[in-house]
This record gives structure tokens, C-alpha cells and sequence, in this order.
């Protein structure tokens, strides 16, 4: 079966971030505090198909990618935590770019 031609695809964004925390936060729990947070906000239904994923992270800065029509709602889900797990943290966007290759020279390499 083919996939959906890419005129007819969903349009992604992707958000540079970076977190300030006590100790060193793992991948996967920043990836399950985000979704557990858009499930809390918005409901399952938007945070399913809010196409929302943990692209890179490296300990401190990384990029989400999500559809560009949730963009601003996973921005709010991602500013609202402050804990992950038992760590407290305090998430900071950086900023927003249509290509992972742009977000990465943009905004990560400094």
C-alpha cells in the first residue's frame, strides 16, 4: 500500500528546547512527562493525533517534532511541567523551525 503523496501529508515543526534541572533527565522520561501532560491538558484524542515526538535530546537541550496545527497546544503542555519524575525542572522554548536540519544549526549549536 502506498503512503499519502507529500501534498497531501501533514505539515511538521520542530521546537528547540532546553531544560534546566537539579540532576541529568533521561529521554524517556521527559518523552512519557510530555505526553502525560498533553493527555492531562487537551484529552488522548489531541494528544494522539498531535503527531508529538521526542526527536533529540542530549541531558540538557533537544527538539520535539509535532504537527504544525498542534504546535502552539504542545508548546503550552511543554512549558506546564515541572517535574519529571521526582526531579524538578523548568522548560524553556527556544524556538521553532519547519526542518530539523535549520532547528539543529539554528538554535542547538551555539
Amino acid at each position: 500500500m502506498k503512503g499519502l503523496p507529500p501534498s497531501l501529508r501533514s505539515r511538521k515543526r520542530y521546537i528547540a528546547f532546553r531544560i534546566i534541572a537539579e540532576k541529568e533527565v533521561d529521554e524517556r522520561s521527559l518523552s512519557r512527562a510530555l505526553v502525560d501532560s498533553m493527555i492531562s491538558l487537551f484529552g488522548e484524542c489531541f494528544a494522539a493525533g498531535s503527531g508529538i515526538r521526542l526527536e533529540y535530546f542530549d541531558g540538557k537541550k533537544g527538539i520535539i517534532r509535532c504537527y504544525r496545527e498542534a504546535m502552539e497546544k504542545v508548546m503550552v503542555a511543554f512549558t506546564l511541567i515541572d517535574r519529571i519524575g521526582e526531579i524538578r525542572v523548568i522548560p524553556l522554548t527556544i524556538g521553532v523551525s519547519g526542518t530539523i536540519k535549520r532547528c539543529k544549526r539554528k538554535y542547538l549549536e551555539v
